[in-house]
């Protein structure tokens, strides 16, 4: 029988302290094997011989193979022994988003949808909740790895970091895009913040302001956001601009990011020096910000210029309409789709533009 080269099975090293089940390790092993060196309808090793290579009992070792089974990798017959199965591509993507009201979230699921149909890719969107656990979200998944590749959108990062894991650990290629934990490891594509608090500080210094007030309306424990705090603060004390500042509204996690710019614009409006523009940390605060100052005649952008970061599209029907900082949605889907089938993990940051409307000017 043609076998696959036990060379492939040398250096595999089956740790009994990494903290994960030692047939999750098997099984983990013996599918990317599988996919990257084996032929359909190739003969598998025996149960024997993968007990002596990985020195692991016929227990552990009849496990993996069950679940390898169950995902459609190998097909086992009594008479025949083991066989490989690759005839069935994955032909869905899976796109875990959670369900709240997000402009940002619902153009990137929908870029994602577009993406898929250009590939021939059936999308099966999987909605989550606040409070839900991990194992709720997962048993929406009903077909196998071979045949769904998945990416987590819109979550938590705790909860995205989770459910990463529970996917991998399952089999299943997975992509995260735009929130992570710091040290992750895994597949991942993201706008560069860095880069946009960057564009949007240039964009503002050179039409003359100096006194930038950067609204923090989104959570500030997360990564994303704290990114874009700290670089602000970096790039004021490297310009000079000492009577710029950052203004936290306290936004929690969950809350609305529009009533939460609402809420603390008194304050920085009378908060002294009186600020000649305001950048929000995403769109939702600008719109905040221009109702604010509609309803107290305060002209933009003569009297305040307002700079947002998304770019999504109700910006383009504000009034005025709306400056900001836009994330890459539809190169945001393509790269993670794309990546879903790359056989390395890699984590890629892409740039944002400028989308100049009518909230910016002079001072």
């Amino acid at each position: 029988m043609n076998y696959p080269s036990t060379d492939l099975l040398d250096r595999v090293l089956i740790s009994r302290d990494r903290g994960m089940p030692l047939h999750m390790q098997v099984r983990g092993t013996l599918r990317e094997i599988i996919e990257n060196h084996c032929e359909d309808g190739q003969a598998f090793w025996t149960e024997a011989l993968l007990m002596e290579k990985l020195d692991v009992s016929r227990a552990t070792v009849r496990k993996a193979l069950a679940e390898l089974t169950r995902e459609g990798l190998l097909v086992r017959r009594a008479a025949l022994g083991t066989s490989v199965t690759k005839k069935m591509a994955a032909t869905t993507l899976g796109v875990f988003v959670h369900q709240y009201n997000s402009d940002f979230q619902s153009e990137l699921l929908q870029a994602c949808a577009a993406e898929a149909s250009k590939r021939g890719l059936q999308i099966q969107p999987y909605y989550t909740h606040n409070g839900e656990q991990i194992s709720q979200a997962f048993e929406r998944v009903q077909l196998p790895p071979h045949l769904q590749r998945i990416i987590i959108l819109g979550e938590t990062e705790g909860f995205t970091g989770q459910l990463y894991r529970a996917l991998h650990d399952r089999g299943y290629h997975t992509v995260i895009v735009d929130a992570i934990q710091p040290g992750f490891r895994g597949s991942y594509v993201g706008t560069d913040n860095t880069l946009a608090i960057e564009l949007g500080v240039s964009h503002l210094t050179e039409l003359g302001h100096r006194r930038i007030v950067l609204l923090v309306n989104e959570p500030a424990e997360v990564e994303s956001v704290q990114i874009k705090i700290e670089t602000f603060e970096r790039l004021i004390r490297a310009r000079g601009l000492s009577e710029s500042r950052v203004a936290l509204c306290g936004t929690k996690l969950g809350d609305s990011s529009f009533d939460a710019a609402t809420a603390v614009m008194d304050d920085v409006w009378s908060g002294a020096p009186k600020p000649t523009a305001i950048f929000t940390v995403s769109d939702p605060g600008a719109w905040a910000v221009l109702k604010w100052c509609a309803e107290r005649r305060i002209e933009i952008p003569k009297d305040l210029s307002v700079l947002g970061f998304e770019g999504v599209r109700p910006s383009r029907f504000t009034h005025p309409t709306l400056t900001s900082v836009a994330h890459p949605i539809t190169d945001l889907a393509r790269r993670a789709i794309e990546l879903l089938w790359e056989k390395e993990e890699r984590q890629e940051l892409l740039a944002p533009s400028l989308l100049v409307g009518e909230s910016t000017g002079p001072v």
